[in-house]
């Protein structure tokens, strides 16, 4: 059973149903909730090895602060900035109920990175995971995401809003304070798979006496700056010519060699294959494991 099949079940009938289409609550039978656990938080947290900004903690009022749970470490002779206190992030999660979230696990942790790679390999795109830990009473405010999430509880239950998509191409990944009418209105449970499509927006409140941990991955999709970026790639590859004609007559065909040049280029580009390699330069576009 490959990565993506253990998040979703059937692949092919997630494909034709749900992807890029709408929000579904997936029970798959093996999900791959043993990649992360509350205890390896816990670790993390005691280790003291996490740093801004691989990890940060959020209250209701937004990002704390990253001095309150980040004292200044001597180590070597040096002062390291951003090294998480185990002491003061423990009292910000008790006292102020405080989310945790690390980011980009799959550049850090082993088991994360290979279920993300797993996934984003059979996906043809790029795959990123972030982990949340909050308790009840903290809920995110509704926003939309830059990619397609699945959300992998790994213990605790968490309740998902889910609104429409955006209304048109030029929207943001920020808050939407008019996201419309609710399409899915869920608790998810361990073992449980949220999907949300690229920009719908949704917002999540932990339930229960449980502390909720979900893993979510993004996948990553191409935007127009990509298939610019690499379009213009292709119509400057070997291109040679004359920096500085001399004179008119060797400016005007400069010009003629240049048109030449990119109606060769377009004459064998397709929009597919444009997507295709705009896919690939978004993923070397991203820092990697």
């Amino acid at each position: 059973m490959d990565r993506l099949e253990r998040c979703v079940a059937d692949v092919q009938s997630f494909l034709h149903t749900h992807w890029r289409q709408g929000p579904a609550l997936l029970r798959p039978a093996d999900p791959p909730t043993e990649v992360l656990s509350a205890a390896d938080i816990d670790g993390f947290i005691d280790g003291g090895l996490l740093r801004v900004p691989y990890a940060a903690l959020y209250s209701a009022a937004g990002p704390i602060p990253e001095e309150r749970y980040c004292p200044p470490r001597l180590v070597a002779g040096r002062i390291l900035d951003g090294c998480l206190d185990p002491v003061r992030v423990r009292s910000l999660i008790r006292e102020e109920n405080a989310t945790l979230q690390l980011r980009y696990v799959n550049h850090w942790h082993a088991p994360v990175r290979a279920l993300t790679a797993g996934i984003g390999e059979r996906l043809g795109r790029l795959a990123e995971a972030f982990v949340f830990q909050s308790h009840a009473g903290h809920p995110s405010a509704v926003h939309r995401d830059d990619g397609d999430v699945l959300v992998i509880q790994l213990s605790g239950t968490k309740r998902w809003q889910v609104y429409g998509g955006p209304a048109d191409p030029h929207w943001q990944p920020v808050p939407d304070a008019d996201p419309g009418p609710v399409l899915l209105d869920t608790a998810v449970r361990p073992g449980e798979v949220l999907y949300v499509p690229d920009g719908f927006a949704h917002a999540a409140c932990a339930t229960g006496p449980e502390p909720s941990l979900h893993l979510t991955v993004v996948l990553r999709e191409a935007r127009v700056r990509h298939l610019r970026d690499e379009l213009g790639a292709r119509l400057a590859a070997d291109l040679a010519l004359p920096a500085r004609p001399l004179d008119d007559d060797q400016l005007t065909t400069a010009a003629a060699a240049l048109l030449d040049h990119f109606r060769a280029r377009l004459a064998g580009t397709t929009p597919e294959s444009l997507v295709g390699a705009a896919r690939r330069a978004a993923h070397s576009s991203r820092p990697t494991a």
